[in-house]
């Protein structure tokens, strides 16, 4: 592709970063299995099949379980519950340190003066990318840990 460069050493370390990338979207951290300690957990995201039209986002993923002492990746079928952000699917706008922004009620009831404000999760996520707020591992990783809080028990079974 490049025979007639003559490309120099840093130019030629890129390139090796390039062709070497790991070819999934993103592999992110996840809390230790309650039954298998002895390995680091991740979700390895491999695909996403968004809908503009239709607001739909649905993200193909796998558990990845690695040895701590080794690093070696270990075969073990763990599940991967359905995730998806539907069109009714909302989310808490956040301010920049990522916490639920919350505003007053119009009408206050039983003791509750304030509520989190709701705005729809695929417009959020397309805002927060188009308006640089978020790069696009972070914005998996905020998503992935809401994922994780609503889906933890189907996450940690053993097949």
């Amino acid at each position: 592709m490049n025979e007639q460069l003559k490309i120099t050493t840093q130019i030629q370390a890129l390139i090796n970063d390039i062709e070497n990338v790991e070819l999934n979207l993103a592999e992110l951290p996840l809390s230790e299995h309650p039954k298998l300690p002895q390995f680091n957990r991740s979700i390895r995201v491999l695909d996403i099949d968004a809908k503009s039209k239709q607001q739909f986002i649905c993200f193909s993923y796998e558990q990845v379980l690695k040895d701590k002492e080794t690093g070696e990746e270990i075969n073990i079928a763990l599940p991967a519950p359905e995730w998806v952000i539907y069109k009714e699917t909302w989310s808490y706008l956040r301010d920049n340190y990522g916490a639920p922004i919350e505003q007053p009620l119009v009408e206050p009831t039983d003791g509750m003066a304030a509520d989190k404000v709701k705005v729809p999760s695929y417009q959020y996520m397309l805002w927060l990318l188009k308006n640089k707020k978020v790069g696009f591992t972070e914005l998996l990783a905020s998503y992935l840990d809401e994922f994780v809080k609503t889906h933890k028990e189907a996450l940690d079974k053993l097949s």
